[in-house]
């Protein structure tokens, strides 16, 4: 009986966290279509994934101690609010008709999926304990990684046989009964107590540099892989002519990347150590990026080239994403869930960020796309080299 409640707990929370993914990835093969349907250009269309972060990013300080609005009013109340929001502005985005309120209800949706992703890990936290805590969150990691693959090729298929808005659709309908699975198999148990949030906490934290550089590292290459999609449907289905479902395939193979890089992190991060396997990851990351650009200058009609290296470039971050966190908790001035309270802010805002660049400079051409991979891979190599090690 309690392996079976561990495992519909561990299911509910993983099941929430792909949903969220799948918001962020699922409709990115239909932006072109997406842009011609509302009257406007792709750049601007493509907003829609960089406002999707800063809605997740915005609640991301009130989560202190693994989510403080779930402690005060209960995780299950809280989950299920959040569900139905989500739900509700994926219908209502479906039906959209105008960039401006296409754009808002992004917003909106995203501030929905930072509330499922917080108490799908409030719960986690709530009924495991020690090790187990780990164990669980790898399960939350995984369905974050097969999202990459399953969003887009699902998103692609939708797209293809019923139209865009048949991507919105599925993922309110999939909301929806994910609630009334939460509703009807979740306990409504509160945790016992909460510590009230000081804001001070994070400012002393964001000072801190030891804590600051191995952020930003793991907020770049989080950045690159935002920065990549929000350009790539463009440039995919344009430059290179593919088609939606071929462009969907193409999240089969960044799954496999982000799987292979989890999978090195496991087996190698206690023989090499975090620092060795760092070091080795954001050099694969710039070593994929040099070759992304010697190969588009090389053929500017072959897409592989462009691809291939790209997964080189996840795959580093695969690897040194982990590594990145677990040194900025190590650093943090002050100990509990501030500071990776502050790492989600700053990740999600650095890609948003980077998402808003790619789409205020019209980034279509794969060889500009290219470069900005570049810039950003020997930045992030340059962070790792002037941080102390761990």
């Amino acid at each position: 009986m309690l392996c079976l409640q561990t495992s519909l707990l561990i299911s509910l929370s993983s099941l929430t966290v792909f949903l969220a993914q799948l918001g962020m990835m699922m409709y990115l093969p239909a932006l072109p279509s997406i842009a011609l349907s509302l009257n406007t250009t792709q750049n601007l269309a493509s907003l829609s994934l960089p406002t999707y972060l800063v809605g997740m990013a915005m609640p991301m300080l009130l989560w202190g101690k693994w989510g403080k609005w779930g402690a005060a009013w209960g995780i299950k109340p809280v989950l299920i609010a959040s569900l139905l929001i989500f739900s509700l502005t994926n219908a209502l985005l479906a039906a959209c008709v105008q960039i401006e309120t296409f754009l808002s209800l992004r917003f909106l949706q995203g501030l929905a999926a930072s509330g499922m992703s917080v108490m799908a890990r409030s719960l986690v936290a709530q009924h495991f304990k020690g090790n187990q805590v780990a164990k669980a969150l790898s399960w939350l990691s995984i369905a974050f990684v097969i999202s990459l693959g399953v969003g887009q090729y699902a998103g692609a298929i939708l797209m293809s046989t019923f139209g865009w808005p048949a991507t919105f659709w599925c993922l309110a309908i999939g909301a929806t009964l994910q609630a009334g699975c939460v509703y009807r198999w979740l306990s409504g148990a509160r945790q016992a107590s909460s510590t009230p949030v000081c804001w001070r906490h994070y400012l002393t934290i964001f000072r801190h540099a030891p804590f600051l550089r191995p952020t930003l590292i793991g907020g770049l290459g989080y950045g690159i892989i935002i920065g990549f999609n929000t350009a790539a449907p463009s440039v995919f289905q344009t430059t290179y002519e593919w088609s939606v479902s071929e462009y969907g395939a193409l999240g089969w193979a960044m799954s496999l990347a982000y799987v292979l890089g989890s999978l090195i992190v496991n087996r190698y991060v206690l023989i090499r150590g975090q620092s060795q396997l760092s070091a080795i990851a954001t050099s694969i990351m710039v070593a994929g990026s040099v070759v992304m650009v010697l190969g588009v200058i090389a053929n500017t009609t072959f897409a592989a080239l462009l691809w291939v290296p790209y997964c080189l470039i996840v795959l580093g971050q695969a690897i040194s994403y982990p590594i990145s966190l677990s040194t900025a908790s190590a650093h943090s001035p002050v100990k509990g869930p501030y500071s990776m309270a502050l790492c989600g802010l700053i990740h999600q805002l650095v890609a948003a960020f980077v998402g808003v660049t790619v789409s205020l400079l019209s980034v279509q051409n794969p060889l500009y796309l290219a470069t900005l991979c570049l810039l950003m891979t020997v930045l992030v190599r340059v962070l790792n080299i002037t941080q102390p090690n761990s």
